[in-house]
């Protein structure tokens, strides 16, 4: 039997890593006053069957509206939409749930998820523009807003959001870069999200000083 330090939890399995923290566990020598944590690999089973549940259901439904798409067809391919839908559960059940990743992870995946899904929606009814001149930006600021209320909410470790804020950065300047390839062609969103994106990290390297530092020294080893 192994115990989390950290999450005083006994865990019952023989996992080398907390299910709740992901720290290292140590062996549980002397019996210890804490709370006994059930076998994680039961819900792991069950998690892994409904996966697979889901996956042989989705194909044998996709085939089905394909099947329909083509005896019924009116001009537009429905049934990518519902297949690109389908792909994206499968991404929430497979990523998010089974594997049991933080919530930052989880938030960036889901939305990034749901910006393709947006993309391929607007690619299949006859593209316009709409989800990278609109959807694309708005989902930057939502991610944007995001950050800002996690680092309130959790103001005694706000440096931990640096990382996730680079990226933001990162994401904005390719969204600059789709406006100079002339695939955005309404920028006043990316250009607001670009803006945010820059003066938030800049205020959080300039304001936090020498947490900020050592938060990236952490993250990048330099």
């Amino acid at each position: 039997m192994r115990m989390c330090k950290k999450c005083k939890v006994e865990v019952l399995d023989d996992t080398c890593v907390c299910p709740l923290c992901s720290n290292v566990l140590e062996e549980l020598g002397e019996q210890r006053e804490c709370t006994g944590y059930p076998d994680v690999k039961a819900v792991s089973r069950k998690l892994n069957f409904i996966v697979r549940l889901y996956s042989f259901l989705a194909i044998i439904i996709e085939a089905g509206l394909i099947v329909m798409n083509y005896l019924y067809y009116h001009g537009i391919w429905w049934s990518a939409i519902s297949g690109v839908s389908i792909l994206y559960f499968y991404i929430t059940l497979k990523y998010s749930l089974q594997r049991n990743n933080g919530y930052k992870t989880v938030i960036l995946v889901q939305v990034i998820g749901a910006v393709l899904l947006v993309i391929a929606v607007d690619n299949i009814v006859g593209y316009r523009g709409w989800s990278v001149n609109f959807v694309l930006p708005s989902a930057v600021l939502l991610l944007e807003a995001t950050i800002a209320i996690l680092m309130l909410v959790n103001v005694s470790n706000w440096q931990s959001y640096i990382l996730m804020q680079i990226f933001m950065v990162l994401v904005s300047g390719g969204c600059m870069l789709l406006w100079k390839l002339g695939w955005i062609t309404n920028p006043f969103l990316t250009f607001l999200a670009a803006a945010i994106a820059v003066s938030m990290l800049l205020g959080t390297l300039i304001f936090g000083d020498r947490k900020a530092k050592a938060e990236l020294k952490r993250r990048f080893h330099v």
